[in-house]
Parts: C-alpha cells; sequence; structure tokens
C-alpha cells in the first residue's frame, strides 16, 4: 500500500495515469468496434476467433460459388429438357403423319404432301439437335473433330461443393445425343441425312405404304427414346434442386457462425463504451487530483 508524501515522485499521479492510459485503450478500442461493426478487428484481438471466422468465410465464399454454378447447371438442364419437349412434340406429329400415309386410301398427291411435311419437320429437329447449347456448349449432339458424332454423349461436371473431394462435391450429368441411331436408323451423319432415306411416299409394295411403315417403325422408336432421354434429365433436376436446398441452408448457416464470431454485439458494445467514457471522465478528475498531492507539502516548508 502506498503512503506518505514525497516532492521526488507522485506515485498517485502515476498510478492515477495507467488507469486512465488503460481505459482510454479500451475505449479505443471500442470505438473502433462501434465504427466497423465487427468485434474482432484485427487478428491481433482474437487469434483463435479470427482464424475460426476466416475459415468460415472462405467457406462461405464457396457456397456462394457453388451454388451459382448448381444454378447454372439447372439452367442447362432446363435448355435441354426444353428443346427434348420440342422435339417430342414434332416426333408425334411425325407420327400422325407417318400413320397416315400407312393408309392405302392416299393417293400419290396426298403421300407427297404428307411426305414433304415429314420431311420439314426432320429438318427442324435436327436445327434444333444442333443448336441448342448453353454458354457455347452443345447439348443435343456433341461434337469430335467438327463432325457430328451419332448418338454421342455430351457430359458436364458441375462443382456443387466448395471442397476439392468430387465423391461430394461435384455431379456429373450425361445427356445422350439425338443423332442417327436415336431413330433407330443404321445410316451415319445427322438426323436429316438419315431419315432423308427414309420417305412417306414410294411404290416398294402394291399399296405404295411400305416406307410409311418404316418411317411409323423408326419414329416411334424415336418417341420412346427421347421419353427416356427426357425423364434422365427430369431425374437430374430433381437431384440439383434439392443440391440447392442443401446448399442455401449450408451457406445461411456458415454465414451465421462467421457472423456470430466477427460482429459486434451493438447493445453489448454501446452500454461497455458508456462506462468506459464514464470511467476515462472520472481518470482525468483523478489525474488532475492527483497532480496536485505535492502542492501540498509546500504548507509544510511555510
Amino acid at each position: 500500500m502506498y503512503n506518505g508524501l514525497f516532492i521526488n515522485s507522485n506515485q498517485s499521479a502515476v498510478i492515477a495515469t495507467d488507469n486512465l492510459q488503460n481505459t482510454n485503450n479500451q475505449l479505443g478500442q471500442s470505438l473502433n468496434e462501434l465504427s466497423s461493426g465487427l468485434q474482432i478487428t484485427g487478428a491481433w484481438v482474437n487469434p483463435a476467433g479470427y482464424e475460426i471466422a476466416q475459415s468460415l468465410n472462405a467457406t462461405s465464399l464457396g457456397i456462394n460459388q457453388a451454388t451459382s454454378n448448381a444454378n447454372n447447371g439447372n439452367s442447362l438442364i432446363n435448355i435441354a429438357s426444353g428443346a427434348l419437349s420440342t422435339i417430342q412434340g414434332m416426333l408425334g406429329t411425325m407420327q400422325t403423319l407417318a400413320t397416315n400415309a400407312a393408309n392405302g386410301t392416299n393417293s400419290t398427291q396426298n403421300l407427297q404432301a404428307l411426305n414433304s411435311e415429314f420431311q420439314q419437320l426432320q429438318s427442324e429437329i435436327t436445327q434444333i439437335a444442333d443448336s441448342t447449347s448453353f454458354n457455347g456448349l452443345n447439348l443435343l449432339n456433341a461434337v469430335a473433330s467438327g463432325n457430328v458424332v451419332a448418338s454421342a454423349v455430351s457430359a458436364f461436371s458441375f462443382q456443387i461443393g466448395p471442397n476439392s473431394n468430387t465423391t461430394n462435391n461435384q455431379i456429373s450429368v450425361s445427356i445422350q445425343g439425338v443423332g442417327a441411331s436415336l431413330l433407330g436408323l443404321t445410316s451415319s451423319g445427322k438426323i436429316v441425312s438419315s431419315l432423308s432415306s427414309v420417305k412417306l411416299s414410294g411404290t416398294t409394295t402394291a399399296s405404295g405404304n411400305a416406307n410409311a411403315l418404316v418411317a411409323l417403325s423408326a419414329v416411334q422408336a424415336a418417341i420412346t427414346q427421347v421419353a427416356g432421354i427426357s425423364g434422365q434429365l427430369g431425374s437430374y433436376q430433381n437431384r440439383v434442386t434439392q443440391i440447392l436446398g442443401n446448399l442455401q441452408t449450408e451457406g445461411t448457416n456458415t454465414q451465421a457462425a462467421y457472423n456470430n464470431i466477427m460482429d459486434v454485439n451493438f447493445a453489448q458494445e454501446m452500454s461497455q463504451f458508456t462506462l468506459l467514457s464514464t470511467l476515462a471522465q472520472s481518470g482525468e478528475a483523478m489525474l488532475s487530483q492527483a497532480s496536485m498531492v505535492p502542492q501540498g507539502l509546500l504548507t509544510l516548508l511555510k
């Protein structure tokens, strides 16, 4: 305990100065937190908490990008599904045309008209298959060395997680190409070149309907195959939708954990700031009083 009065030293003022300095340091930190909104304004404040927070922040950023990736993947699948739905509708029309053409009551002019529409639909299906893309990536006709590969498979990998482990952080999607074998034909090339050899008109038999039956069989096979591809894409859509929901939940919880560590509690910190401000004022007053203690010794010299 400090006792006595000395001229060469003023222990009371030293103590008051130390206390005031500590209060001002805390007050400065409080002001820093209130002005920044962060309770950890640097690694030196809370090294362990800062390290954990930065790891959470990195994970959060990765989840945000994974969510964007999954949304892009979903868009890609939706575009392919929409095109296949259009093609399915056209194949249905082609089936109707072929069924009509197979009827022996049609005249040559009737068959020519039916065949013309049938061929136009073939060309349009090819155009859709060749032009359906996402960000420059062809979805329904994979391309190798500039040539369309019949019944090729377009494969895509979506990074739907923030980590490098592909088992849990990637999803692979394969879309069977709309090529020649899609319609059960053996000729090579695109749809239009393969189907152009199958016409609704002809004189193979007395009734003139054999080509129509060949086309009908091919179209029915195509309808079944396109339906299978669409069903597979539907399963991909469901999976990506579930992944998006999980990413949203994970991202929200990760961000909340980061905020809990880093963000300042304004109500609590404002209360602390008020206390420190009061202590600073009190400390300044006490330092002023302590500074006048040596002057009391002058009365002893009178």
